[in-house]
């Protein structure tokens, strides 16, 4: 069994939505035996999956939100060539650190108000 095979979800073996009917699994079944993109076994465990209630529970579980990144295949890196760019901060963040610094700090007026409160 390949990799592929196992990986693969039983929609998208037998591409179909995941709301197909059983009429509509049925048909996706035949139509991927005559395609071949997958394996025989893997094809007929798809089918098998969506038409049992329970298993198709858990391929909607497990189908991914998000589609199936695709393989890098870019030969041109001159884009690594060029530099990064250099980052400037914004006026508005110098002294930043000190601001913080000050908010941390607790003045005389409110510690003799924190005493007497507490």
């Amino acid at each position: 069994m390949n990799q592929k095979s196992i990986t693969a979800n039983p929609y998208d073996v037998l591409e179909v939505s995941p709301e197909a009917s059983n009429k509509e699994i049925t048909l996706a079944f035949t139509m991927a035996m005559k395609r071949r993109k997958y394996p025989p076994d893997a094809i007929a465990l798809a089918r098998k999956s969506l038409m049992n209630p329970e298993e198709r529970i858990i391929a909607d579980y497990l189908r991914p939100v998000i589609p199936p990144v695709k393989r890098f295949r870019r030969s041109d890196f001159s884009v690594l060539n060029t530099p990064a760019p250099k980052l400037e901060f914004l006026s508005e963040f110098n002294g930043l650190d000190n601001a913080i610094a000050d908010l941390k700090q607790v003045s005389e007026i409110d510690q003799r108000l924190g005493t007497m409160l507490f």
